[in-house]
């Protein structure tokens, strides 16, 4: 393995982990403020939603890997990633938003 080929997986596996801690305090954030609420932090994303951002977030990681590596859209690349493995959205909390069909 080359040198080079070290550094991107390193660059890429190091912003992953970026999104992801933001993804857990953020949701850790907004579980303060959802605490009484009816809404709470239950799943609030669909099958079809999950989808949708999983093909949001190859396209993403795809995009940014083929053109500059830009650290911006491997950040939301991996935003992506995390609101589809959780099944949790916060925009969706904050507006009352289910498309989980098991919650709603």
């Amino acid at each position: 393995m080359d040198i080079t080929q070290l550094y991107t997986w390193e660059y890429l596996v190091s912003i992953y982990i970026a999104a992801f801690v933001f993804g857990f305090l953020y949701r850790s954030i907004l579980k303060k403020f959802a605490n009484h609420s009816v809404r709470g932090l239950n799943n609030n994303i669909g099958k079809s939603d999950r989808l949708l951002r999983l093909v949001l977030g190859i396209g993403l990681l795809i995009w940014a890997i083929t053109t500059t590596w830009s650290p911006i859209a491997l950040f939301f690349s991996g935003f992506c990633f995390f609101e589809a493995i959780f099944s949790w959205c916060g925009f969706y909390a904050a507006l009352g938003k289910n498309t989980c069909l098991a919650e709603a």
